[in-house]
Parts: C-alpha cells; structure tokens; sequence
C-alpha cells in the first residue's frame, strides 16, 4: 500500500542490515535513515556525515551519494521512503536526539504500521506516526541550535571567568555586561547552559580549588588559601568551606 495525504506519500519502511559499501545515484525519493547500531560514512555533496547509533540522517529526492560500513559486525538501520509535493527539509540533515530510544521507537511503530495498513483509517495512522516523526527531528534542531546561539553569548563571560576566576572584584554585573545582556537574563542563559547559578558556579570551582591546595600543602595557612581562590576574609571563607564540604579547611 502507497499511504497519501495532500503533501505526503509515503512509499516504504524497511528494517535491514548495512551492505559493506553501495552508491545511490539520483533517487527519487526522499529518505530518513534511524542507525540502530553500528556506523557508516555517506558521502553526500563532498563531506562525509558519520551516521553512529541513535542518529537520523536525512536526504532529499535527487540526491547522489556513497555510503560505506565503518563498525564490525551487523550495522542495523531502519528507513523509510517518500516523496513530497512541499520541500519538509532543504538539505541533508544528521540529526542528533538527545531522545534517541524515544526516535527509534516511532521507527518501529512506523514500521509495524507500514505493514497494517490496508484501508484509509490505517493510512492516516502511518502519516499521523510520520508527521510526529518529522515534528521531533525538528524541535531537536531547533534545540541544537538554541543551544549555540547560548553557547556563543556567553563566551565573552566564560573566556573572562577561565582568567578572573579567583579575582575577589569578580561580578555576576561585570559577567552579564561583557555578554551585552540583564543580569537577569545572564543569570538564566548560564543556568541553562551549567545548570546551576553563576554565584554558585564561582564558588563552587573556587573552594574545590582551596582544597585542592590545602591538601598540596602549597602554602601556611587557611588565610593565604583564601586569598589565592579569591576570598578576602579568612572567616568568611572558612564558613563557606565547612557549608560546602561539611568540615572546616583546618580539618584537611
């Protein structure tokens, strides 16, 4: 059965293992490749895209390429075919999920439904199974690339911190200024990025480095400890310490 909607039809699933090596010359169809397991190189539009277990690689109709076994053993994959009267992606796509399990299951339910479907009912339930498909695959695109742009705003502040780390006049203000952004919105693009707060990053590496030093035995005393990792009250640093650590430096 050929399954139909406006923009979608979807010619076939298949489950199979990878042959060593093969070249697909203008297909006409469009594909999304699930690698179950093992690895293999396709050569698409001069680059190599390595497809590893848990990713999706997309190709449009039209497209030549190569592809290549690269693991021992069974290289296992699940694809599935289709043409479409609207362009649903422009390029070749690797897709990596963070839920791959969840990815791999809608390609065995896909599948599954591949073979049931005998009427219209069936049909829609395959294409309801695609779309659903195509909507993770893209909101895992979307959250990559959110996850850059975060990346790439805060490395002003990360480049700062790996050099002012245990500078006592270091500030979330000055932080968020050198990324151009509220102290607010710093605040939440770091924790996005760290999961945790800058306060709590900042000491967190400042008193793992202290005790770190303390155990070198580098330097005399607990005020001198603290004054390299950035604090200027022995006092103050101590009770930070035994908070985080759960006894004081001098225990060490």
């Amino acid at each position: 059965m050929q399954a139909k909607f406006p923009d979608i039809e979807i010619l076939g699933v298949v489950r199979g293992s990878s042959t060593a090596k093969a070249t697909m010359t203008n297909r006409e169809s469009s594909t999304f490749i699930y690698k179950e397991s093992g690895e293999s190189v396709y050569r698409l539009r001069g680059k190599d895209v390595h497809l590893s277990k848990g990713t999706v690689l997309f190709i449009p109709e039209k497209e030549s390429y190569a592809f290549e076994k690269i693991s021992e053993g069974e290289s296992i994959y699940c694809l599935i075919n289709f043409q479409s009267r609207t362009e649903l992606i422009e390029k070749p796509t690797l897709f990596s999920c963070e839920n791959a399990e969840y990815v791999g299951q809608i390609f065995n339910q896909l599948q599954t439904q591949w073979h049931l479907s005998y009427n219209d009912a069936e049909g829609f339930e395959l294409l309801s199974l695609f779309y659903h498909l195509v909507s993770v695959l893209l909101q895992s695109q979307d959250k990559t690339y959110h996850t850059s742009s975060q990346k790439a705003k805060l490395e002003p502040a990360i480049a700062y911190l790996e050099s002012n780390l245990y500078d006592h006049r270091l500030t979330v203000s000055r932080l968020a200024e050198l990324c151009g952004v509220s102290e607010v919105s710093f605040r939440n693009l770091f924790f996005d990025r760290f999961k945790e707060s800058p306060k709590k990053y900042i000491v967190r590496c400042r008193l793992t480095k202290a005790k770190n030093i303390i155990e070198s035995g580098e330097y005399g005393s607990i005020g001198e400890v603290a004054s390299v990792v950035g604090y200027q009250d022995a006092l103050y640093f101590s009770k930070h310490f035994k908070s985080y650590f759960g006894f004081p430096p001098s225990k060490i």
